[in-house]
């Protein structure tokens, strides 16, 4: 089970988690099968607006989809920009049933 939790930055996926995608996809072009794993997306960002969190959500379901995993969930959270403002939101409350899920 690989589980990436990340904010949205700049409306994409932070350098870290895109080098991590990288060195994934090299075991693919590397001819390694690594089917048959799960994965799922834990992401928050400041904005209201959920769309703002395809940037990170789309990549993350292509990059399950081209290496065959199944994507076993997604919590996307919108509205946290201040400390103790995740808080306010049902986000810690889905990742925890994430959590139960996995």
């Amino acid at each position: 089970m690989i589980v990436f939790t990340t904010p949205v930055y700049w409306y994409s996926i932070p350098a870290q988690i895109k080098g991590v995608i990288n060195r994934i996809f090299s075991l693919v072009v590397g001819g390694k099968d690594i089917s048959g794993k799960e994965c799922a997306l834990i992401t928050c960002c400041e904005e209201e607006d959920m769309s703002v969190m395809d940037g990170v959500r789309i990549p993350m379901e292509r990059m399950c989809a081209l290496n065959k995993w199944k994507m076993v969930g997604e919590v996307l959270i919108p509205g946290v920009l201040n400390a103790g403002e995740i808080d306010k939101t049902d986000g810690c409350k889905k990742a925890a049933a994430l959590a139960d899920v996995i």
